[in-house]
C-alpha cells in the first residue's frame, strides 16, 4: 500500500503532493540546483474530489513558457494511480509566487550554490 492510498484506494492530498516531488522545475535544473515543484513552493493547492485531482500551481514568472511541461508531468506522475480519475491543472501565470514560498531546504540549496559560484568567481 503506498502513501497515496488508504485501504479503499482513497486518494489523499498528501499522497498527491508526495508524488509531485518527482517533478523538477526546469529553471532550477538549468541553474544546477534541481528542485521539485513542491520544494519551489509552486504547488499552491491540491484538491481531490471523487477521484478527480486539480493541482493549482503558482508560476515563478509571468513569462514562464513551461506550462505545458508542468501539465504533462503532473498527468504523468499521477497516471495509473489507483483511485485517480481525471487530472487537471490551473496556473496563476506568475502573479503569486515569492521566493519565501520555497521550502527551507530549497532556500539552503540555492544559497549554497550561490556561495559556490561567488567563490569561483572571486578566484
Amino acid at each position: 500500500m503506498t502513501a497515496l492510498m488508504h485501504e479503499e484506494a482513497t486518494v489523499t492530498q498528501e499522497g498527491v503532493i508526495s508524488r509531485l516531488h518527482a517533478i523538477t522545475d526546469p529553471c532550477s535544473a538549468a541553474t544546477n540546483v534541481p528542485l521539485s515543484i513542491v520544494e519551489m513552493g509552486m504547488v499552491e493547492d491540491v484538491k481531490v474530489a471523487s477521484g478527480n485531482v486539480v493541482v493549482a500551481l503558482r508560476m515563478t514568472s509571468p513569462l514562464c513558457h513551461a506550462l505545458p511541461y508542468f501539465q504533462m508531468e503532473i498527468e504523468r506522475v499521477l497516471a495509473g494511480v489507483p483511485g485517480i480519475g481525471a487530472v487537471s491543472c490551473t496556473f496563476d501565470h506568475g502573479g503569486n509566487w515569492q521566493p519565501d514560498n520555497m521550502t527551507v531546504g530549497a532556500q539552503r540549496k540555492l544559497a549554497a550554490r550561490r556561495e559556490f559560484v561567488q567563490r569561483r568567481a572571486a578566484r
